[in-house]
Order: structure tokens, then C-alpha cells, then sequence
């Protein structure tokens, strides 16, 4: 293993070299392809990658090398006393869709993600030609953490952007969705609102839409807003279920 780490080490040396040479525009989100990554602005990347044929062959292992760069100070290696890399191996997580790979890199930190920077990834598979490298923006691609349960006291709901606060962004919409029980999320009559807020968001449930003594679940998510790019919708978060104490009497069964 830390003989294949050395090889790919060497080998974003190189890429570096031209990197910089032809570096595109850094204020440019470039599409994502065949490799698409998400992170949380603070220390982690999840990739999805559709391999080809050769990478579906079994012994053939497929990485990512990643290391982080930084618009002024080129690589982060000459900034500080160790260069801020990570790699994962690429495993499949859908029997139905073998083709995809999934996995994630993980930074020694927090917060170490800036609008300047990127990470210059590497995709190498060790029994096939397979071979793709990116530069990659997190500003970009920001899909933060699922918000914690939401708590509800009768009609109004409260809950926090994030479990805990995140020193990068501060600006959020929110979606909250209720409905009862027994019902589906998919349901077309799932109730929504949404919220911009920070830090604690509030939203107060309208009684004529409750049923009394009817039980009821709430979930929340977040998107982040961060220089002038709006992220992704994060997971939902857990449910939280409640009795309802208000609104029109529930029909007798």
C-alpha cells in the first residue's frame, strides 16, 4: 500500500507541473463527468464514479489519490510543514448498478476547505488503462450535513441548521415536511415549508391543516449558501413524530 501511495504521490507531482502550467480560470465551476463528488465544506469528498468494463473486473482495484492545492500557494505542502492528501478505494453500493463506485476521501482536519482552493484527484485502476485526472472545486460541489432531529411543540417546529455550527457558511434554506403517520413521504399532500435562516430556525404549523389526537412526523434539510454558490440539498434529517393537540376533531373510526 505505501508503495502505491508513493507511485500516485509522484504521479500528481507531475500533474502539478501542468496543472499550473494551463491551470484554468479559478473562479469557473467546471462540470463534473463520469467522476461526481460532493463534500461538506469542511474536510470530506464523497465520489460516484461510472467505471467502464475493465474497472468491473474483479482484482481490479481503482483509487483516488487526491491532493488539496491552493490558488496563492500552489500546493498546500509549501504552506505548512505536510501536505494535506487523502485516497479511498472505489467499491461498488448498488447490486442493481454495478457499474457505480462509490467512496470517500477524508482530509487530516476540519475546515480546511476555501473558496481559493481545489483538489487535484487522481483515478487509477491497477489492472486496466483506466486512468483520469481532475481538478476539483469544493465551493463548487457543497453538500453539507444533515440537520439534527427537529423539535416540535405543538404548531411550531424548531431545529438547527447544522448539529454543529459550521465555521465555514452561515447562510442556509431550510425545508421542513410533516404529515401523518401512516402516510408516505412520497404522498402528494406531505405538507412543506421552507426557510431561510442561519444558525435556529423556527416555523409554526398551520392548525386547520392538523388533526387532533392524530400522529404526525417531522423532517428537516438543509442548502448552503457560500460565495455566491448555492450547494446541494443535504440528507434528510431523522424523523421526529409527535400527537397533535390541536386542529379539527379526528373522525371516528
Amino acid at each position: 500500500m505505501k508503495k502505491k501511495m508513493t507511485t500516485h504521490f509522484l504521479f500528481i507531482l507531475l500533474h502539478l507541473l501542468q496543472f499550473f502550467a494551463v491551470r484554468p480560470d479559478d473562479s469557473i465551476c467546471l462540470p463534473q463527468k463520469s467522476l461526481t463528488c460532493h463534500n461538506d465544506f469542511s474536510h470530506n469528498i464523497t465520489c460516484i464514479w461510472k467505471g467502464s468494463f475493465d474497472s468491473d473486473q474483479r482484482n481490479n482495484a481503482c483509487l483516488i489519490y487526491a491532493e488539496m492545492v491552493d490558488r496563492w500557494q500552489k500546493s498546500y505542502k509549501f504552506k505548512y510543514k505536510h501536505s494535506y492528501n487523502a485516497s479511498c478505494e472505489l467499491q461498488s453500493f448498488d447490486s442493481a448498478r454495478p457499474a457505480l463506485k462509490k467512496c470517500s476521501l477524508t482530509f487530516n482536519g476540519t475546515f480546511l476547505f476555501f473558496a481559493r482552493n481545489g483538489v487535484l484527484m487522481n483515478l487509477s485502476c491497477s489492472s486496466s488503462k483506466q486512468n483520469e485526472t481532475i481538478f476539483y472545486k469544493p465551493v463548487c460541489h457543497i453538500k453539507v450535513n444533515p440537520p439534527g432531529k427537529p423539535n416540535v411543540n405543538q404548531t411550531t417546529v424548531t431545529w438547527f441548521t447544522q448539529v454543529k455550527k459550521h465555521m465555514r457558511i452561515t447562510d442556509f434554506l431550510s425545508e421542513l415536511q410533516w404529515k401523518q403517520k401512516d402516510k408516505s413521504w412520497n404522498d402528494p399532500i406531505v405538507e412543506t415549508v421552507k426557510r431561510k435562516c442561519k444558525w435556529e430556525c423556527e416555523a409554526q404549523l398551520k392548525p386547520s391543516l392538523l388533526m387532533k389526537d392524530e400522529t404526525y412526523e417531522a423532517r428537516v434539510r438543509v442548502q448552503a449558501f457560500y460565495n455566491d454558490q448555492s450547494g446541494k440539498w443535504s440528507e434528510w434529517s431523522p424523523t421526529e413524530s409527535w400527537v397533535s393537540q390541536v386542529g379539527s376533531p379526528k373522525p371516528a373510526s
